[in-house]
């Protein structure tokens, strides 16, 4: 029988160190996680999860740590929650939510999905299991454009920590006119074209703003605490943006007319929480939306490209003239510098 090698002093250090950051992170930690913040190696983690152990047990009499596999992934949590119950189909909603939330993979959000998935796992009847065989491939998403947000996860977990506690943030943050100190109060994370965004009132302006996570340079937490308004919608913030971009006050009637073979793009979705499709004619049909301002559709016509015709405003129609034109001028440019 293989014996415990009798921890020195700062072993004990690493592994009460161990212990309270499993106990404060919220989440479980995989071993990569473990071993970078404790600068050891896989083995000499094992070896003091091994030692902890086998000298402490949660209020059940069960081993401290615990290590579930999710996706392939070891992670390490403290065995300290009571059990969960749940069927196979509902811990496999669990996880294509996980995976449409792909973004925001070695995020403390999706570390926390998947805690609660691996934590009903287990809790699955034997006789049902065979339902789950294979799940992680039965379910997939390609990621195509998605953004990554592990560089931001320090500051998710403050904003989470934050909007949990009704805590105010201190914001370090860049926009196009430079970087700027904030003190918010934060209301909503919003989660955007898997782009996230976090609604905050800035006491400087006495308003409320969205600021954009990967445009966070620093989050701190204040000890200053705030009521959450209980007049506060965030779905009030958005019924005249097609987007996240708003501006107070304005209102811009936008007419779209489109081929009827993009009805099911441009009807079966939700772009905005008022939007009116007529109904096909001659081959056509048209879309109204009242908007605050034209920036994100004004984007969006020219991903459509050709087949997205303005009807109103004019503004919304000089502004893709205008890009058309530069665009052509570009491609003239290119064929001007080829030919030369």
């Amino acid at each position: 029988m293989a014996t415990i090698r009798q921890p020195t002093y700062p072993a004990a250090l690493n592994m009460a160190k161990l212990i309270y950051t499993l106990a404060t992170q919220g989440r479980s930690l995989t071993l990569e996680d473990i071993q970078r913040i404790l600068s050891i190696s896989a083995r000499t983690a094992g070896r003091y999860r091994r030692a902890i152990n086998e000298f402490l047990t949660n209020r059940h009499g069960e081993p401290l740590i615990t290590i579930t596999r999710v996706g392939g992934v070891e992670r390490w949590r403290l065995n300290e929650t009571t059990p969960l119950e749940g069927t196979p189909y509902q811990l496999i909603s669990l996880y294509v939510g996980a995976i449409l939330m792909a973004s925001l993979d070695q995020t403390v959000v999706r570390d926390g999905l998947l805690d609660v998935f691996a934590a009903l796992e287990q809790a699955i009847p034997l006789a049902q299991r065979s339902l789950l065989q294979h799940y992680e491939k039965k379910f997939y998403a390609t990621g195509f454009g998605r953004r990554r947000y592990d560089v931001a996860d320090e500051h998710i977990d403050v904003i989470l920590r934050g909007l949990l506690n009704q805590y105010k943030l201190s914001l370090q943050y860049r926009s196009q006119k430079g970087e700027r100190q904030y003190l918010v109060r934060p209301y909503t994370l919003v989660l955007h074209r898997e782009a996230l965004y976090l609604n905050a009132f800035v006491e400087d302006y006495q308003e409320i703003r969205t600021f954009r996570v990967e445009n966070m340079l620093a989050v701190k937490l204040t000890k200053e605490r705030f009521d959450y308004p209980l007049d506060y919608a965030p779905e009030a913030l958005y019924e005249k943006s097609f987007g996240v971009f708003r501006v107070e006050g304005e209102q811009i009637t936008v007419v779209l007319e489109f081929p009827e073979y993009l009805y099911d793009y441009v009807a079966n979705r939700t772009w905005m929480s008022r939007q009116e499709i007529s109904p096909i004619q001659d081959g056509k049909f048209q879309m109204r939306v009242v908007v605050s301002n034209l920036f994100e559709i004004f984007h969006w016509v020219l991903g459509i490209g050709s087949d997205a015709r303005v009807l109103a405003p004019e503004e919304l129609k000089n502004l893709v003239r205008r890009e058309a034109e530069k665009i052509l001028a570009n491609l003239a440019a290119e064929q001007a510098a080829g030919n030369s």
